[in-house]
């Protein structure tokens, strides 16, 4: 429920910054067009800055709502790879410190073969790795909701 609320609200600020922005071209235009641009309300060289300044509070106040709420699902990611077999998190670290990528031929020669094909087959119907044919050599990789893994 939090998380629709925080969109919502960053749909109501970017909606707006898009109104004020589109109201304040328009009216900036009309006084162009009529040639009182010199005498109008608001100065025209001071749109830029503030619409400018006003886009990056916006940004900042997105940033600020959804920030906790992207942390808090990598955490729980972390926390969740805890509840794995311990063999099942050594083969995630060690495709975590090879850099997101790692040979099938690398994990037997630590685990033994038999058990790293039966592991990476249990990471693979979880959808925690994918395997990737390359000639003879299975190169086995974090799936693409994991990879925020290998960033510290």
């Amino acid at each position: 429920m939090e998380l629709k609320r925080k969109l919502i609200i960053f749909g109501i600020l970017v909606s707006t910054f898009i109104f004020s922005v589109t109201f304040a071209t328009l009216y900036a235009q009309t006084h162009i067009i009529e040639g009182t641009a010199c005498s109008c309300t608001l100065p025209i060289p001071l749109l830029i800055p503030m619409f400018s300044s006003f886009g990056i509070l916006v940004g900042l106040i997105s940033f600020y709502l959804l920030l906790p709420t992207i942390e808090k699902s990598k955490e729980e990611a972390k926390n969740w790879i805890e509840l794995l077999d311990p063999m099942e998190r050594e083969v995630i670290k060690m495709i975590i410190n090879s850099e997101g990528k790692i040979t099938q031929a690398k994990i037997s020669k630590e685990i033994g073969k038999v058990k790293a094909f039966r592991v990476l087959e249990k990471l693979k119907e979880r959808g925690i790795i994918e395997k990737i044919k390359e000639r003879k050599t299975n190169i086995i990789k974090l799936s693409d909701k994991f990879e925020f893994l290998l960033k510290k």
